[in-house]
């Protein structure tokens, strides 16, 4: 077999290959799976959710449209939607997480009565179509042994879903460490390990972690094997199969449910921002709204999107991704934008230290600003500058350039003078380091890389810009 020229999105799978190719995604299935892949695509249960946008839209590629490079391939292609921005599960906040886990299994128990289940089970095969989760992992999608009783992919959706949502909720683990390798998550020993003594103390915790924990550390002494159950009718294993969906559900939904009761401060934000004024507040609101209607992105990166007021300004245009490094913020956003069907998708994620490309050979998933790059006609920085410029230290030359890679069209950026009560809370006291966010060199700067279309100084002394990239 020829080996495909394309840029691989996914190899590990023996059945099928995904590949991007001119912009297109292309899945390469090989010839002693296509039948199944063709069965799996006649599916009622599959059609009906590629229908509804739950599962990632999938058609067959005519030999006319597939790429040279293919001309050879032992096998079938076959192309899938583009989904607006590829998220990881790492940039997800934990309610995102505990959504894609919930598609999962309700995707799981539609697919046992015709036969099918899912050989995997994690994160990686779950994308959200801004605020909804898409499952776009076909190959994983398999016949199932009749009789079986056990869930094959059962061991890796505690550790990939579960196991990593528990965390948040026990210990205040984040997202990003616990799903920096979405395959692989959160084992129930490590997690055993970080709770202690809490994973016997509370009930809760018993079945989910404490026992698994234990069983595992006698399998791995040679206490124990595991072995395939089956049930003496098929009629029967379905029933526990479905019972074993239902009883991951709810335990999802109970460990989802506690994260209610948590706030930050940055979630808490608008009620405490006394560095605005209500004619501050309006001003700006004014002129952002203005400033975006006048851009009219189709795709908005908002940067440092804290309670996502603005993101929802820029979503009545387009399609929005909202970052921000708190994950109550985030998660806030989302239930709003979900609750809305707004456009907006909001990751938990630091533009100073963004998300670094990773996997086999740091191939398999690209860095955030990969992801980024010339992907938007608008990017938003507002009251974010001086916190990279302070917290993260990155010079004012280098945001700006950073951004300018990012944005095919436009800039509204928030100057934020030295002397605001929130600079000088960062700084303390050391002010006189930062000479670059003084108002001429920040505009000099900003002028060198984008040509300023409209200017608004709020009466706090803040000013905005809405700035043009500079075409080189």
């Amino acid at each position: 077999m020829t080996p495909v020229a394309a840029s691989p999105r996914s190899f590990r799978d023996p059945d099928a290959t995904l590949v991007e190719h001119d912009g297109r995604l292309i899945r390469a299935v090989r010839r002693h799976a296509l039948d199944g892949f063709r069965r799996v695509l006649e599916d009622p249960v599959v059609r009906r959710w590629m229908e509804q946008g739950r599962i990632v839209r999938t058609r067959p590629l005519p030999a006319v449209e597939m790429p040279p490079q293919f001309a050879d391939f032992d096998g079938e292609c076959f192309e899938h939607e583009r989904i607006p921005f590829v998220s990881q599960p790492a940039e997800w906040a934990p309610e995102m997480l505990a959504a894609a886990g919930r598609l999962t299994l309700e995707l799981a128990r539609s697919l046992l009565q015709r036969g099918w289940q899912l050989k995997d089970a994690t994160p990686a095969n779950v994308l959200f179509r801004n605020a909804e989760p898409v499952f776009v992992d076909l190959p994983s999608i398999v016949p199932r042994e009749p009789g079986t009783c056990l869930w094959i992919a059962r061991h890796q959706f505690e550790t990939t879903f579960l196991l990593p949502l528990i965390a948040s909720v026990e210990a205040g683990v984040p997202m990003a460490w616990t799903l920096s390798n979405p395959v692989a998550g959160l084992s129930h020993e490590a997690l055993a390990s970080i709770l202690g003594g809490r994973r016997w103390l509370r009930p809760r915790l018993w079945r989910p972690v404490a026992m698994p924990a234990a069983l595992a550390a006698k399998a791995a002494a040679g206490g124990g094997a595991s072995r395939a159950m089956k049930s003496t009718s098929d009629e029967q294993a379905r029933f526990i199969l479905d019972r074993s969906y239902a009883g991951l559900e709810r335990q999802l939904g109970k460990h989802v449910a506690r994260l209610a009761k948590r706030s930050s401060h940055w979630h808490r934000y608008t009620a405490t921002r006394a560095h605005y004024g209500d004619a501050d507040l309006e001003a700006k609101r004014r002129f952002v709204e203005e400033a975006v209607a006048a851009a009219a992105p189709r795709r908005t990166l908002d940067i440092g999107a804290n309670t996502g007021e603005f993101s929802e300004i820029a979503a009545a245009q387009g399609e929005v991704v909202a970052l921000d490094i708190d994950e109550r913020s985030v998660a806030a956003i989302w239930a709003r934008a979900r609750a809305a069907g707004l456009p907006v998708l909001p990751l938990v994620a630091n533009f100073g230290r963004p998300t670094p490309a990773l996997g086999w050979r740091n191939r398999e998933t690209e860095s955030l600003l990969a992801r980024a790059a010339e992907n938007f006609d608008l990017v938003l920085m507002l009251a974010v500058v001086h916190h990279l410029r302070v917290t993260e230290g990155v010079p004012l030359a280098e945001q700006l350039d950073a951004v300018a890679a990012i944005t095919r069209r436009h800039l509204l950026v928030e100057f934020v003078p030295v002397a605001d009560p929130m600079f000088a809370a960062l700084a303390r006291g050391r002010e006189s380091l930062y000479g670059d966010c003084q108002r001429p060199a920040f505009e000099a700067t900003l002028h060198g890389r984008f040509h300023v279309e409209r200017t608004h100084e709020l009466p706090n002394g803040r000013v905005l810009y809405l700035a043009r990239k500079r075409l080189t």
